[in-house]
């Protein structure tokens, strides 16, 4: 191994200084002796499970060739890969995704109707932003060859009887099915482009890019109304009967009419007690076929488990068997069932990320004309964390870029953050509404006359790098953007950049500079935030609050 500047010398001797040359890649972990003597406790329980269940244990190939995942349509997103080449020049990637490879496999090279396969594998997923890891231990099960209700409830029982194995107890395990979307789509004239930036924002719960989205598609008013709701449509068996009322097309409603026979046959398990309703789950089209479900646990901020129906997967590999089956996020469902994510506040206390200062002053009104006392946030302090005398709402005041961190995490349920800094925290969380104060324009600015298309090389300095960078790409352009984090303005002033990419309130600053705005990019306001899991398990505490918010805002 070659040596570079001492390093080495420095790092054997223990300099603290130089321990920055022996980081890993972003998204990726080592597994020091204790988590790992963890994960082996927890792979031997379930891998007694999955053989007492019949299934085999397959080990896939870490490595594919890039034309065979390209060559099975869009099952798989190409951003998803980390792609590199062999010796002989042909394009291979890190294993993305376990389904996909048991379907190659069943299909390919297994000869029997009927196959029920297990894995415990890594996995690789390039795409994965914000605070999400790159290298996944999972653990899951495949059923090729059964199908129908039966199977499906199947699928769904075993999994929470793996949970359980596992030791979690506070678990919910939400039920969706692709098919009600897809028949909303069918009455709705929407290209294949709007029905996934649709399904996109759907899945994410932002009701505001969704609400906007359907706008222009002109798609038929009652069409409209059914997709604006799913964002909201979850809870118990009643939210089917609250989906039936809203479209008459075949397709919706026989897929409702499958969640009720899966329903039925989890209530003769007792599996029923588990289980939640939502039609918001709209995951990959090209992937899933029919039932998708997610399996949430308290004290863990994103799903621990992921599953659903691919009946047409497999007959991409030139073999056409149903499948169904789920995989499970070892690291999430260790932290779930060891306690190790920090929970704050009593149960049933709904904890608030803010930014202090005239946004938590604003926020203030707002929860108090919508029934939270929060009266206490107006009060001058240095506590970071404020609680209300009822106990039912507990505020921290942070950095408004930590505040999706916080949300995310789960350690707060709910926040209220800026759009500019959704944007570029490409958190995973649910955005649920705009509160329409604190609104400005994130813009690109620069001198009178500056082009900002067709240029061969534009500069663009920002604090928002990351968003500017995914701006220019989605327009096809070669930027180079500079990261600032003051006085971005100065930027093209001294020749650093051709254009500024910021916010933009008055324009004064810009004025006194004799900068203009050349193109107004993204409307900025405050926006209430969620946390995947806190709004299923917090939904009695949370739900009404955004429904009185909403009908407040609109006045």
């Amino acid at each position: 191994m070659r040596k570079t500047g001492g390093a080495w010398g420095a790092g054997a001797r223990g300099g603290e200084g130089n321990m920055q040359h022996f980081k890993l890649p972003a998204g990726v972990r080592d597994v020091l002796p204790d988590l790992s003597g963890a994960l082996d406790e927890a792979e031997a329980l379930l891998r007694k499970k999955f053989a007492a269940a019949g299934f085999r244990s397959v080990r896939a190939a870490g490595l594919e060739y890039y034309d065979t995942l390209t060559k099975i349509g869009s099952a798989v997103d190409q951003a998803q890969m980390f792609k590199m080449t062999d010796k002989d020049g042909n394009l291979i990637v890190l294993r993305p995704d376990m389904t996909l490879a048991c379907a190659r496999i069943a299909a390919t090279k297994l000869k029997g109707t009927r196959e029920r396969l297990c894995y415990f594998s890594d996995i690789y997923d390039f795409s994965a932003s914000g605070n999400a890891d790159r290298e996944v231990a999972q653990a899951g099960v495949e059923l090729f060859g059964e199908e129908g209700a039966e199977a499906d409830a199947y699928a769904i029982a075993f999994a929470a009887d793996c949970l359980k194995a596992l030791g979690l107890h506070d678990f919910i395990i939400d039920i969706g099915h692709v098919g009600f979307y897809k028949g909303l789509l069918e009455e709705s004239g929407l290209s294949a482009s709007e029905a996934e930036e649709l399904r996109g924002y759907i899945n994410a719960k932002d009701m505001v890019s969704t609400e906007m989205a359907l706008r222009r598609t002109g798609a038929p008013a009652r069409v409209q109304q059914a997709i604006l709701a799913l964002p909201s449509l979850f809870g118990g068996a009643e939210v089917l009967d609250e989906a039936e009322r809203l479209t008459d097309n075949p397709l919706a409603r026989a897929s409702l009419d499958h969640l009720r026979a899966v329903y039925a046959r989890l209530k003769e398990s007792g599996a029923e007690k588990y289980v939640s309703f939502d039609l918001g789950t709209v995951k990959s089209l090209a992937y899933y076929s029919g039932i998708v479900f997610t399996g949430l646990a308290e004290g863990v901020g994103a799903p621990v488990l992921s599953g659903g129906r691919y009946d047409g997967l497999c007959a991409q590999f030139g073999r056409d068997l149903p499948a169904v089956g789920f995989a499970i996020g070892m690291m999430r469902a260790l932290q779930a069932a060891g306690g190790s994510a920090r929970r704050t506040g009593k149960k049933g206390t709904v904890n608030v990320a803010l930014a202090k200062g005239r946004l938590a002053s604003d926020c203030a009104d707002v929860f108090c004309k919508c029934g939270v006392p929060a009266e206490i946030l107006k009060e001058e302090t240095r506590k970071l964390v404020l609680e209300t005398a009822d106990g039912r709402w507990r505020f921290f005041f942070v950095k408004p870029s930590d505040v999706p961190t916080y949300v995310e995490y789960g350690v707060a349920d709910i926040g209220i953050v800026g759009k500019d800094t959704l944007l570029e925290a490409e958190a995973d969380l649910y955005e649920m509404l705009d509160l329409k104060f604190e609104s400005c324009k994130l813009c690109l600015a620069g001198f009178p006359g500056t082009p900002v298309d067709g240029v061969p090389h534009l500069r663009v300095a920002s604090k928002y790098a990351r968003t500017a960078k995914k701006l220019f790409a989605s327009r096809g352009a070669a930027a180079e953007v500079i990261e600032l984090h003051g006085s971005i303005e100065l930027a093209p002033l001294t020749g650093l950049a051709d254009v500024i990419f910021d916010i933009v309130q008055s324009g004064a600053t810009l004025r006194a500079n004799g900068l203009v705005v050349l193109e107004e990019v993204f409307d900025i306001s405050a926006r209430l935030v969620a946390n995947k899991v806190s709004l299923k398990t917090k939904a009695a505490e949370i739900l009404p609050l955004i429904a009185s918010m909403k009908k407040y805002i609109e006045g």
